[in-house]
């Protein structure tokens, strides 16, 4: 049961309260002092939801007993009782103390002073309703930053890992260009290396890092590719319905993004299109790319290296699928890639 203090030095008033309360029957366990002293004890020793103390009393003034309440028992609420003879003292302890009620004497009907209890109680409930939240949700925080810890220290481990297989395959990758560049000029050389190293970068990140989900590959190419301000537009949609393979999500977005790679690079205005769609043996990803003929649109002047990142990209796309098909003319190119269900990851 919920404990309130009556403080009050007048016991006549004391008296009052107590009979009032009886009137109404008032089910709260009311504690009745007039020496500020033991109440003050009471609040050492045991938890209070009210405190309605006496503002003019002889040897402690109501103030100096909430300033002591609010270090003793920071959760009760606290009531003023005053006669009104000091209206300067009385704004003073209201403005000084977190004060909830004023009740002035005297007064004569019990719901005077049994009012001001039940909503002071109230209030008090509703305090510690909020605290016991808050401490849930700290918990609940706590627990989440545990997740977080554990989760961000298996990506820690992931990312080293994919460091380590990207700067070694990095290595084999630029040994062979070595030899594949030889017919290529050194500025010929340096685009191409430049451009298979991000190809494989993007390859880790899909495999090591993937599982983004078909959304998630389509807002990340777009930010990467779709800049329809400088006339490049890259869409892509899927009539594959629900429940796509991740391992066919992960090679139709490589894919994806290859073919928008590659048109980021060598051209300076683009429209790519692609369409995901599945049946019951596969699936089939058609991507389009077109770009102006009537203008020189290539970011690369070198048909050589062009014609060499085509072939590489080629090769790629066809080790992603079980089978390609690939169309070029004057003004875009086409490229078909057809995956079967429960094939062996590329």
């Amino acid at each position: 049961m919920d404990t309130i203090v009556i403080l009050d030095s007048d016991k006549k008033w004391i008296a009052n309260y107590k009979r009032m309360l009886a009137s109404v029957q008032f089910p709260f366990d009311c504690r009745f002092f007039y020496q500020p002293e033991d109440a003050i004890a009471f609040l050492t020793e045991y938890p209070v939801a009210v405190l309605a103390c006496e503002q003019d009393m002889s040897f402690m003034s109501g103030k100096e007993v909430f300033d002591m309440a609010d270090i003793l028992s920071p959760d009760s609420v606290n009531i003023v009782i005053t006669e009104n003879k000091d209206v300067a003292k009385t704004l003073e302890t209201i403005n000084g103390s977190r004060v909830f009620r004023l009740i002035v004497k005297p007064f004569f009907m019990a719901e005077d002073i049994e009012k001001p209890l039940r909503e002071a109680l109230e209030v008090y409930h509703a305090g510690k309703q909020e605290e016991q939240q808050y401490k849930k949700k700290k918990v609940q925080l706590e627990a989440l930053q545990q997740k977080l810890a554990k989760l961000s220290g298996k990506l820690e481990e992931k990312r080293r890992r994919y460091d380590g297989i990207f700067h070694a395959a990095s290595g084999i990758v630029e040994a062979a260009l070595d030899t594949a560049c030889a017919e290529l000029s050194q500025k010929e050389s340096e685009f191409a290396k430049q451009a298979c190293g991000r190809m494989l970068q993007e390859f880790m990140g899909c495999y090591l890092f993937g599982q983004r989900g078909w959304n998630g590959y389509m807002k990340y190419l777009g930010q990467l590719f779709h800049r329809p301000q400088q006339g490049c537009v890259f869409q892509a949609g899927s009539q594959a319905g629900e429940g796509v393979p991740p391992e066919i999500i992960d090679k139709v977005g490589y894919g994806m993004f290859l073919v928008g790679y590659l048109s980021q690079q060598l051209l300076e205005e683009y429209q790519v299109g692609a369409a995901l769609k599945g049946g019951e043996d596969g699936y089939v990803l058609q991507m389009l790319c077109r770009f102006p003929q009537d203008k020189d649109v290539f970011r690369v002047r070198s048909a050589a290296a062009r014609q060499f990142l085509g072939h590489l990209a080629e090769k790629i796309l066809g080790s992603l699928a079980e089978r390609m098909a690939a169309g070029v003319n004057g003004q875009g190119f086409a490229i078909q890639l057809v995956y079967g269900i429960g094939g062996n990851r590329q």
